[in-house]
């Protein structure tokens, strides 16, 4: 069976990693939710999946608003992928339709063998069995097992898997193949409860004459069932056992012919969370003598590393030995300790060098396994370069906080457990890695202990501050016979503390706080400065600011050479999407006592609010540059950072430095739909220290353009008012006033006045004038002043070079200046605004203009496309909270449901909106040149179903309208 059917136009894998080739052709399926729905329209094989069903695949705990639209994208990029195959991807019925056939699915095929194997001569099982195992390149679906759908057909598929494997042991069996006994005992060590296997190794093992051995193999099953499960096992194990004890079983069986070896004990319990990072480590083994597992302190490398080591062993039939370098601290020592343990009687005894023992060990096949070598990893890479030249039949598995930097080392990074996002539904919730992890171990102290709703809130806060580190887990679980999880959360200020083993707890760590201290006191004094700096960043780093942090605690080294030493020591976890660097919840606790106890504390405190009060400076005047892209990413990546800067600030009392950050980054943060951002200011106004600050007029006029973005244009004026009043009508610092009123002015309908406040913001505003000429331009087209309009848009243009974000909204305005006599023309300007602006994150700028382009293709017949645009503007209005906005939208969206014929959704849709106070004013003079329509509710339905409209309205929610009104939307896009 090859792994690819020659005869496949689409071959698609499952059993591992997702993979998709075409016509012989590998193509990339980027973002894991459309990797997940691929995979669920590919496990259905030609039959239909419902919408519904599908949205709770991808969404298993709280669906976007938009789903189903997010939905519909991920089927269209999907069927591109698809290429010349994309017709087999269709919409039918309720759902979609994924056509494959019988030898396009790899899950397909091994269905089918699996259901073969039992009527096939054991000579052909050996054949087929391995090709079917050869398939899976790993744990089916492993990257989809946070999602309950797709686990199921996960956990189906390992046991097919496990179907396939018995019948190849079985045959095994059968025909008297040596391997058998090794093959099952290790079956059996992964699956301990499967009875089948139990079977299967007893047969085995009686087989080659073993029947004490194969008698206790169902005695230790028999005792391990009743223990953890309390039921009995199947008549099928006391048949067996009575065959074997009678000789039935077993009569003249062969002897094996390799002599026993010794077995590596794997520890106790199930390894939670690991199962792909254990079939690497296995599959690495197969092509590398030297792995190295390395990671942070607690992230569970032994436990890895032994379970690891087991399987090798039996699966190879080699030897396996570890050498404990952890209690080994004088390096002189390593290379007795590795002599001693292994059994060598070498000539330089007893201080034999590492060519001493690689050159005893020329002839050996065996795996050596160096655990805790971080502290030796000079002498430990000495000896492994030395076994990689003279032992060829040795391997080697090193566990260590840092890597040996040997010659043929392949490094194998171990990282945290995955945490749970939310909370959710307390069945998935278990199946999390990191809250089973916490439930073993917990159980392990209380055997009754259940978790009950009322303790998944906190146990999902402790994971998170625990960053899923495995020690933290197992430590923290230990507290559940003393305390409630709510007094363990509570308590997470005293982590380091808190996360204690018991004295004399042989083989772990006492407290993380130990473990840390022991990585920390290795580094040089110039690391460990970075690192102290680094730690008031809850946010995380970038190269930039590291090297800025290195220059400022006086580190003469590379500071790059010193970020690498961090990241090897697993100080610094790494994020390479983001080029980031950050530092665990427990690290970053122990240095923030570190600092505390030097003395450092205020000077760590101080260089981070002057790094954040440049930083946000910096990125407040790249959001009105060409470099406008680069400055919205680095707002969102820092905003983490800015955040905690505020509230130290604050904590410090120190308004100068609060105020300087707010307003460096507000006003380029109203087109960035970043509501937490520009609302920074309407916080400031609730307090007193405001009144009579240098920058009073500026925090207002921020406050009110805010409170104008929410709706609340009571509020804006107010504000705006009081900081003209301050100020002056044409005082300094006024702008923002003056485009809070116009803002007022604009939704209220009263675009002259509009037109006129913008005009004189202009005034005031220095570099960043063109948005307020752009909006006075709009508000004069509005107000059917189009010659006047013009003449200000040429006015924008006269400010060039204009930010990308400032060119988009120009283009839109030219746009709704066209859109009145030329919709080509206005359809091409919206397009090209709504391109730019999303290229560099001015979403509130693209979704004006995407209202605009949506209401000129449902004015030029294209209401499907049309459709599908309201939809997602409602959902993205909503979400980022424009209220004016949205009902913009609703409106427009109301006028193209009414048409299509679904009068009650607009009619209620135009209810809602005439009730909401913070919908923008329209009527038909309004709406006469505006992108805003005018449809009045009664005109929509008869006087007969007015009455119960208007009741159905005010029972309604305005997000049960909304609902109602984008799904019928998605029904006009789809049909």
């Amino acid at each position: 069976m090859p792994p690819e059917p020659s005869s496949a136009g689409v071959w698609i894998q499952i059993l591992g990693p997702l993979s998709l080739r075409v016509e012989g052709a590998d193509v990339s399926v980027p973002g894991s939710r459309r990797r997940a729905l691929l995979a669920a329209l590919a496990r259905a094989r030609g039959r239909v999946v419902g919408i519904d069903r599908l949205v709770d695949t991808l969404w298993p705990d709280d669906p976007p608003a938009n789903a189903a639209q997010a939905l519909h994208s991920h089927v269209s990029r999907i069927r591109g992928q698809l290429g010349p195959a994309g017709g087999r991807l269709s919409h039918r019925g309720a759902g979609y339709v994924l056509e494959l056939g019988d030898d396009e699915l790899d899950a397909a095929v091994v269905r089918r063998v699996a259901a073969e194997l039992p009527e096939l001569p054991p000579e052909t099982v050996l054949e087929r069995a391995p090709e079917a195992l050869a398939l899976w390149r790993g744990s089916a679906l492993e990257e989809f097992r946070g999602l309950p759908e797709l686990y199921v057909e996960a956990v189906a598929l390992d046991q097919v898997k496990l179907r396939i494997h018995d019948a190849l042991l079985r045959a095994m069996i059968d025909v008297g193949d040596d391997r058998a006994v090794a093959e099952a005992r290790s079956a059996l060590a992964a699956d301990p409860l499967h009875e089948t296997g139990v079977l299967l190794l007893m047969r085995a093992l009686a087989g080659e004459g073993r029947a004490a051995e194969a008698m206790t193999v169902g005695t230790t099953y028999r005792r391990r069932l009743v223990d953890e499960t309390g039921l009995d096992p199947g008549p099928e194990l006391a048949r067996l056992e009575q065959d074997i004890a009678t000789g039935t079983i077993g009569a003249g069986a062969r002897r094996r012919a390799w002599p026993a070896r010794s077995v590596v004990a794997r520890p106790s319990g199930p390894l939670v969370g690991r199962q792909q990072d254990y079939d690497e480590m296995l599959r690495l083994h197969a092509k590398h003598r030297l792995v190295t597992v390395t990671g942070p302190g607690g992230v569970g490398k032994t436990r890895l590393a032994l379970e690891a080591a087991a399987a090798l062993a039996e699966r190879d039939q080699i030897e396996a030995v570890v050498v404990d370098l952890a209690a080994v601290e004088d390096a002189a020592r390593v290379l007795q300790a590795v002599a001693s343990t292994i059994g060598l009687r070498v000539v330089a005894a007893p201080s034999p060098s590492a060519v001493d023992i690689a050159v005893a060990l020329a002839d050996a096949h065996l795996l050596l396994v160096l655990d805790n070598a971080e502290h030796v990893a000079d002498i430990c890479r000495e000896f492994v370069d030395a076994v990689d030249r003279h032992a060829p039949g040795v391997r080697v598995l090193v566990t260590s906080r840092l890597t040996l930097h040997a010659r043929s080392e392949y490094v194998l990074r171990l990282q945290p457990l995955p945490t749970p996002r939310v909370v959710g539904d307390l069945a998935d919730l278990v199946r999390q890695p990191s809250v089973r992890a916490f439930l073993e171990h917990a159980r392990r102290h209380d055997h009754h202990y259940e978790l009950t709703a009322a303790d998944a809130e906190p146990l999902v806060e402790v994971l998170k501050h625990l960053d899923g580190l495995p020690l933290a887990i197992e430590l923290v679980a230990r507290q559940v016979a003393v305390l409630p999880l709510a007094a363990i959360r509570d308590r997470l200020g005293r982590a380091l503390d808190l996360l204690s083993s018991p004295d004399g707890d042989e083989g772990r760590q006492r407290t993380l706080r130990m473990t840390i201290r022991w990585s920390y006191d290795r580094l040089s004094p110039a690391q460990q400065a970075l690192l102290r700096a680094v730690c008031a960043f809850p946010g995380g780093v970038d190269l930039g600011t590291v090297e800025e942090l290195a220059a400022e605690v006086g580190a003469r080294r590379d500071p790059v050479q010193l970020l690498v030493g961090l990241v090897d020591a697993s100080l610094l976890d790494v994020d390479r999407s983001r080029s980031r660097y950050r530092l665990l919840f427990t690290v970053r606790s122990f240095l923030l006592d570190e600092v505390t106890t030097l003395g450092e504390l205020s000077e760590t405190e101080e260089r981070f609010l002057a790094w954040a009060v440049r930083a946000a400076d910096e990125i407040g005047a790249g959001l009105f540059s060409a470099d406008e892209a680069l400055a919205d990413r680095r707002l969102r990546a820092e905003l983490d950072n800015l955040r905690a800067a505020r509230d130290l600030a604050r904590a410090r009392r120190q308004f100068d430095t609060l105020v300087q950050i707010t307003l460096a980054l507000d006003q380029g943060s109203i087109w960035r739909d970043l509501r937490e951002v520009w609302s920074w200011c309407l916080e400031l106004t609730q307090g007193d220290e405001f009144a009579g600050h240098p920058r009073e007029v500026e925090i207002l006029g921020a406050a009110a353009d805010a409170a104008r973005q929410a709706g609340d244009f009571d509020r804006a004026v107010e504000l705006a008012q009081r900081g003209l009043t301050v100020a002056g009508l044409d005082g300094a610092g006024t702008a923002r006033c003056w485009s809070a009123m116009a803002g007022v002015a604009h939704y209220r309908g009263d675009f002259a006045a509009a037109s006129a406040h913008w005009e004189r913001s202009a005034g005031h505003a220095g570099p960043v004038s063109a948005g307020f000429l752009a909006s006075a331009a709009l508000a004069a087209a509005y107000g059917g002043n189009r010659g006047r309009a013009a003449n200000l848009l040429d006015a924008v243009g006269a400010l060039e070079p204009l930010s990308p974000g400032n060119d988009a909204f120009r283009t839109y305005v030219m746009g709704e200046l066209a859109a009145p006599d030329d919709p080509s023309t206005a359809l091409r300007h919206h397009l090209a605004s709504v391109e730019e602006a999303n290229s560099v994150g001015a979403t509130f700028v693209a979704g004006v203009a995407g209202v605009a382009l949506a209401s000129v293709r449902a004015r030029t017949g294209d209401r499907g496309t049309a459709a599908a645009a309201y939809r997602d503007l409602l959902d993205h209005w909503r979400t980022t909270g424009h209220g004016p906005q949205l009902w913009t939208t609703a409106r427009n969206a109301a006028a193209l449901l009414m048409a299509e014929g679904h009068t009650r959704v607009a009619a209620l849709l135009l209810l809602r909106a005439d009730a909401s106070p913070d919908a923008a004013a329209v009527d038909a003079d309004i709406a006469r040149y505006s992108g805003r329509n005018y449809v009045a509710w009664t005109d929509v339905v008869g006087d007969d179903a007015a009455a119960s409209l208007r009741a159905e309205a005010t029972r309604l929610s305005t997000r049960d309208v909304i609902d109602l009104a984008r799904d019928t939307l998605h029904d006009i896009a789809t049909r």
